[in-house]
């Protein structure tokens, strides 16, 4: 009997321990209702998207509910169960939209956006691109100055392009009101400002750079790849090397008469197509170590005029010799007259003809060659591979 009543008591105390427990169940949480950004719209737009979204620290989102809390008429919520929904048939005024969020504890959250409808005739900004301005060449940069005001909402946005020049040139940060401009050369260039607003509505407008002064090009390549020393006879002598010298040459070789002419190019494509060429200038230094006629004098012979002419078809240097060499042009030559000095560098002959029709008709570069091909005449210079750098051929040209 002792027994049992032992084991009832204990019983007893293990019920009375177990209803004096703590309840360890958290409360659900509410969500939480997000309905957006605020929203500018402008007439005449016909409907607009209200984004919404909802979250939940537990369980799911089970319902949305969008509703119009305020407005200048009702306006209509096509999906009002929906996160995201259209609505229409709004007229110019302030609406206020609320966005109800249910979780699956059937707890609520909400939120609200205001959307701005207005007439598109007061919302439209106006850009200023800035005054006009005259550069100078010389200058590393210039600055755009530009601005933008709207009488509804706000200026969200800037946008500078160019929209004409002589070339392309660099934008240092084109979507600030104000922004410098390198790169530049003489010319006149046109840039344009966009403005846009919080309504999406944009306006633009321009102001044009004049850029003055001269530019100068001097090239003076090593080993330049646009150059040939071609020479033989219409007997079947058909040469063509990348020497150390350029020739216009009528000599002997075994009793054979040969005659040798000089191709070369500069590299003009950074003269933009609409410059004014003020001067182009052509120096070609005698060779003191020749490698034709006597070898020992660069020029020689009774008459060793020659001329310098613009070449007229593209030539290809690796594949050009005497049989297929381009034609020329007499239009604008220029004419070297007779030296009997035994060594004459040509400086700053005046091509400026020339490369003014390089410049429209297209750059195939420079011939020369004697006047009259006649036997033991010679004008002989230093090409672009001649070891001495300074005597190599050199163009100077100076354009606006």
């Amino acid at each position: 009997m002792k027994s049992l009543k032992a084991a009832a008591l204990l019983t007893s105390l293990s019920l009375l321990l177990f209803s004096c427990k703590k309840d360890d169940v958290t409360p659900p949480e509410p969500p939480v209702a997000n309905a957006g950004n605020d929203q500018n719209i402008q007439l005449p737009a016909s409907t607009f998207t209200l984004s919404g979204s909802g979250t939940t620290p537990q369980g799911a989102i089970s319902d949305y509910t969008w509703s119009q809390v305020s407005g200048p008429n009702n306006a209509i919520i096509n999906n009002t169960s929906s996160a995201t929904t259209s609505v229409s048939g709004f007229v110019a005024g302030a609406y206020v939209f609320r966005l109800q969020v249910t979780n699956d504890a059937n707890l609520s959250a909400t939120d609200e956006v205001t959307v701005t409808v207005v007439e598109e005739s007061q919302s439209a900004p106006i850009a200023n691109a800035g005054a006009d301005q005259d550069v100078d060449v010389s200058e590393s940069f210039f600055v755009l100055s530009g601005s933008g005001t709207t009488q509804k909402g706000t200026i969200t946005d800037f946008s500078w392009t160019q929209v004409s020049g002589p070339n392309t040139t660099v934008i240092d940060n084109s979507t600030a009101a104000t922004t410098s401009v390198s790169g530049f050369v003489a010319g006149t260039y046109t840039f344009q400002l966009q403005v846009t607003n919080s309504f999406g509505l944009t306006t633009k407008d321009t102001v044009v750079i004049n850029v003055v002064g001269l530019v100068t090009l001097a090239s003076q390549p090593d080993n330049n790849n646009d150059e040939r020393h071609i020479f033989g006879n219409n007997t079947g002598i058909d040469q063509s090397t990348h020497a150390t010298e350029l020739d216009a040459a009528a000599w002997t070789t075994g009793g054979i008469t040969i005659y040798i002419r000089g191709l070369f190019k500069f590299d003009l494509s950074s003269i933009p197509a609409n410059a004014t060429i003020t001067s182009a200038k052509l120096s070609l230094y005698s060779n003191p170590t020749p490698l034709n006629g006597d070898f020992i004098s660069a020029n020689l012979g009774p008459d060793n005029s020659m001329f310098i002419r613009r070449i007229t078809n593209s030539w290809t240097p690796a594949t050009t010799g005497w049989v297929n060499q381009p034609p020329t042009t007499t239009t604008n030559q220029v004419s070297i007259p007779h030296t009997s000095q035994a060594f004459l560098d040509l400086i700053d002959i005046d091509v400026k003809n020339l490369v003014v029709d390089m410049q429209n008709s297209g750059n195939n570069g420079f011939m020369i060659m004697l006047q009259n091909e006649v036997i033991y005449n010679i004008r002989d210079f230093c090409s672009s591979t001649y070891p001495d750098a300074s005597k190599h051929p050199k163009l100077v040209v100076t354009y606006q």
